[in-house]
């Protein structure tokens, strides 16, 4: 693992980074969430229980406005049968009243069911930034940690003794636990075959000198 470090401000810099974006990230899925949930708790209760109150109070209304008309149309003046202008125009009204409430109530189961297939579809695409934020970064900002404190370590053992050295392979263990030392330890596999070509030398050479004898 032959890495020219040059300076731990930059890769303490990039953890400093990653631990923000991490806070960041957080707190926006926090805010949509709390957003999500208010919204559909809007659409689920709140316009659902108003204008069922809305229709029913409509409904009695209309029925007061047909009751007065009717009461109208029972006298007739002077032997006519009356306009009822007043009460025609008041049934209208609330005969409007009520369609435009039904409308709206409508619409609400509209939108629920608009906004659930949202939901869902976003929970799904969201899914893959929540793993980034809850396992990816996390990881990453772990790594960095343990990088600067061996490099921390490795400096200290340098400043007392110049010819120390640390075993790669035990750093990459424990920086990429679960499989990733040995490609991080760069080429530690091929070390046991210098052994051998130095064996091979000396029967060479061995060989060598029972010719020349």
């Amino acid at each position: 693992m032959n890495a020219n470090v040059q300076s731990l401000e930059a890769i303490e810099a990039v953890r400093a980074a990653l631990a923000s974006f991490l806070d960041q990230v957080r707190d926006a899925l926090t805010e949509l969430d709390i957003e999500m949930r208010r919204v559909t708790q809007w659409l689920q209760q709140d316009r659902p229980r108003h204008w069922k109150t809305q229709i029913r109070l409509a409904a009695d209304h209309l029925h007061e406005a047909q009751q007065a008309l009717h009461r109208c149309l029972m006298f007739p003046v002077a032997g006519e049968r009356p306009s009822c202008y007043e009460e025609r125009a008041a049934l209208k009204k609330a005969q409007a009243r009520l369609a435009y409430c039904e409308e709206k109530a409508e619409r609400v189961r509209h939108w629920q069911r608009t906004v659930e297939h949202e939901l869902f579809e976003y929970e799904g695409r969201i899914s893959q930034l929540v793993r980034v934020v809850e396992v990816d970064v996390p990881e990453a900002i772990g790594v960095l940690h343990r990088i600067l404190r061996r490099l921390e370590e490795y400096q200290s053992v340098r400043a007392n003794n110049p010819r120390a050295a640390y075993n790669d392979l035990a750093v990459a263990r424990e920086l990429w636990p679960g499989g990733e030392a040995a490609s991080a330890a760069g080429t530690e596999g091929e070390q046991p075959s210098e052994p051998m070509s130095r064996e091979a030398s000396n029967d060479d050479i061995a060989a060598e000198d029972k010719v020349d004898a």
